[in-house]
């Protein structure tokens, strides 16, 4: 994630921008006033407590209202994570529109992220950091969706698979997370995968060695304890079962990478 740029500015009667197209994701929070907002989502009269969205690519325009001219504060920002991020507060790409939850809290990182911004010894945590504060004054419209409870049980089971798999983990530990019975785990697995919870995390450190093997010159050793098994022994014989080589035959065909979705290891 990385912020572009970010600014605050009490608007003159009428004061407008566009039409016009961004290259990164841009968010204005109104702090007091209103105005209107126009997007190929369609139009929208705001006022003091929303926050509107811009997406890189959209022709967009908006313009202070009349009378009561909003002022606003904004923050550009774009990254790999960005559009995960706004899922959790713009899930509807067609309502750009998001409230804004802690007005106090917003308008004091904001002070905060003004302040340091652009700063030459200024570091990039420290501009993330208020940049998180900023998002997390707002409203998460995503609770409003209805997530499956299956689906939901499933991903968070994933999510604390994939980052636990290096250690000597459980299945009971995962049902245990998800707050779920372990029979039910096993019945959900196999609904989404075709597989046991317990072939599922066998599987993944099996890709992630695969991954190692590809992509660094560690020691079979050293692979084998950070993907979760004992000894190398037992990793160069489950190694064998499975890819009807061993893990320094495999490495001798950097190649053939593993990809993640050839075992639909990603949360869905």
């Amino acid at each position: 994630m990385r912020v572009c740029y970010c600014g605050k500015e009490d608007c003159l009667s009428e004061h407008f921008f566009g039409p016009a197209v961004r290259t990164h994701y841009l968010i204005h929070f109104i702090l007091k006033g209103k105005g209107i907002y126009k997007t190929e989502c369609g139009y929208f009269e705001l006022e003091r407590g929303k926050a509107f969205l811009i997406r890189p690519g959209e022709i967009s325009y908006y313009r202070a209202d009349v009378e009561n001219p909003w002022s606003y504060a904004w923050v550009a920002f774009e990254g790999e994570d960005a559009q995960k991020l706004l899922e959790r507060y713009y899930p509807n790409l067609k309502y750009p529109v998001c409230d804004i939850e802690n007005m106090s809290a917003a308008l004091a990182a904001f002070d905060a992220l003004l302040e340091i911004f652009g700063k030459m010894h200024t570091q990039r945590e420290n501009i993330l950091g208020y940049f998180y504060l900023i998002m997390g004054s707002l409203a998460m419209t995503a609770k409003g969706i209805e997530i499956p409870e299956k689906e939901s049980y499933y991903k968070k089971a994933v999510s604390f698979i994939q980052r636990n798999y290096s250690y000597p983990i459980q299945i009971q530990e995962v049902a245990d997370y998800v707050g779920i019975d372990r029979t039910y785990l096993y019945r959900i697995f196999v609904s989404q995968t075709g597989q046991s919870p317990k072939e599922y995390l066998s599987q993944y450190r099996l890709f992630k060695a695969k991954e190692m093997l590809c992509d660094t010159n560690y020691r079979i050793t050293e692979i084998a304890y950070s993907c979760g098994y004992h000894d190398s022994s037992t990793f160069c014989k489950h190694f064998q079962k499975e890819e009807k080589k061993s893990p320094l035959e495999y490495r001798g065909t950097r190649n053939s990478r593993p990809l993640l979705d050839d075992w639909k290891m990603t949360e869905k």
